[in-house]
C-alpha cells in the first residue's frame, strides 16, 4: 500500500482532525479557532506465508526471559536486540524504523519508502493504544516484535480498506534513537527530528510557512487539527502576528527545512479558557511542523 510521506503516521494515529485555524490566539473568541499472560496472542502467527513461533516466556533452567515481555489483553514483546539505554519514558519522542501487518496478513504501512526513520511522539494519542504502552516498555537502540491484541489497536471498527474487524496486528520495530529536547521559555520544548546545519533562526516580522499536525494532551489526547487537511501550507509573521506566544519560543529555534515537535505548555497555549470544544482548560499542547520557508 502507498502512503504520501507526509501522511505516513497517520493511519497509526487514533483521533480525528478538527478545524483548521488551531494556532490562532489563546486570547481570541472561538470564531478564531485555527502482567496478565493467559490471554497472549495465538501461539503461532502466520506472517506473508512464513509461520513464526512465539519465543518461549521462560527459559531451560525455569529463568523468566527477559528478552519477552507480556501486558495485559495478550500485549506482547518479543526482543531480537535489548539495549541497555534508559527505558522510554512518556513524552519522549523516538526515531523508529517499523513495518506494520495484519496478523495472518500483509505488511500495510512501513517507513520503507521514505527510506528513513519515522518520529513517534508519547503521550498525544498518536498512536493505538497497544503500540504506545509497548514503546513504554523499550529503550533506543532495542529491535523487536510488538504483538498487539485488537482489543488495543483497531477493535471491532477495523481500518475500512486496510485492517480487518478484530485483527490483531504485528510491528516490527527498530528504535533508532531518542530525540533529546531543546528546553525554552515558559517550558516550551523543542524535538527537532530533521535538522540541518546552515541557515538562520527566524528574526522579528519573517514570515514562517510550514505544514503542521496539532495535537492535545490529557485524559483524550489526540489529534485536534492539521493543515493537510487544506491542502496549503499555514503562515504567520514571528513575533509580531496573532497565534499563541508557545509557537513563537518554539519557532525561534527553528529554521527552514528542519521538522520538530513543539511541545507547548497550557500557559502558553489556550491556558486556563480553553479553546472551544477542541481542547480543555489548562491542557499542554503539541505541534508536529515541518517548515517550508522562513522569508
Amino acid at each position: 500500500m502507498k502512503i504520501n510521506s507526509a501522511l505516513l503516521i497517520l493511519l497509526i494515529i487514533t483521533a480525528s482532525s478538527c478545524t483548521l485555524e488551531g494556532v490562532s490566539n489563546k486570547n481570541d473568541d472561538t470564531n478564531n479557532l485555527l502482567s496478565d499472560t493467559s490471554s497472549t496472542l495465538d501461539t503461532i502467527l502466520v506472517i506473508e506465508e512464513n509461520t513464526v513461533k512465539l519465543k518461549t516466556d521462560t527459559l531451560i533452567d525455569g529463568q523468566v526471559n527477559e528478552m519477552v515481555w507480556n501486558g495485559e489483553n495478550g500485549l506482547r514483546i518479543e526482543w531480537d536486540k535489548k539495549s541497555k539505554n534508559s527505558q522510554i519514558k512518556l513524552d519522549d519522542v523516538v526515531l523508529v524504523n517499523y513495518k506494520a501487518r495484519v496478523a495472518r496478513g500483509e505488511v500495510y504501512d512501513s517507513n520503507d519508502e521514505i527510506g528513513i526513520p519515522v518520529p513517534l511522539k508519547t503521550g498525544i494519542g498518536q498512536l493505538i493504544e497497544g503500540w504506545e504502552i509497548a514503546l513504554l516498555q523499550m529503550h533506543s537502540g532495542d529491535i523487536g516484535r510488538l504483538m498487539i491484541p485488537s482489543k488495543l489497536a483497531y477493535g471491532e471498527g477495523g481500518l475500512i480498506g486496510v485492517i480487518p474487524q478484530n485483527a490483531d496486528i504485528v510491528v516490527d520495530i527498530e528504535i533508532t534513537s531518542v530525540v533529546e529536547p531543546i528546553l525554552l521559555e515558559d517550558g516550551v520544548k523543542v524535538y527537532k527530528y530533521e535538522s540541518i546545519i546552515e541557515g538562520a533562526y527566524p528574526q522579528k516580522n519573517q514570515a514562517i510557512k510550514f505544514d503542521y499536525f496539532a495535537f492535545k494532551t490529557g485524559k483524550k489526547p489526540g489529534l485536534y487539527d492539521n493543515s493537510y487537511e487544506r491542502g496549503t501550507p499555514y503562515v504567520f509573521n514571528f513575533q509580531n502576528d496573532n497565534v499563541i506566544d508557545g509557537l513563537h519560543i518554539g519557532f525561534s529555534q527553528i529554521r527552514a527545512n528542519e521538522k520538530a515537535f513543539i511541545h507547548i505548555p497550557a500557559k502558553s497555549a489556550y491556558g486556563s479558557k480553553g479553546l472551544a470544544d477542541l481542547i480543555p482548560p489548562n491542557t499542554d499542547i503539541i505541534f508536529d511542523v515541518r517548515v517550508e520557508s522562513v522569508k
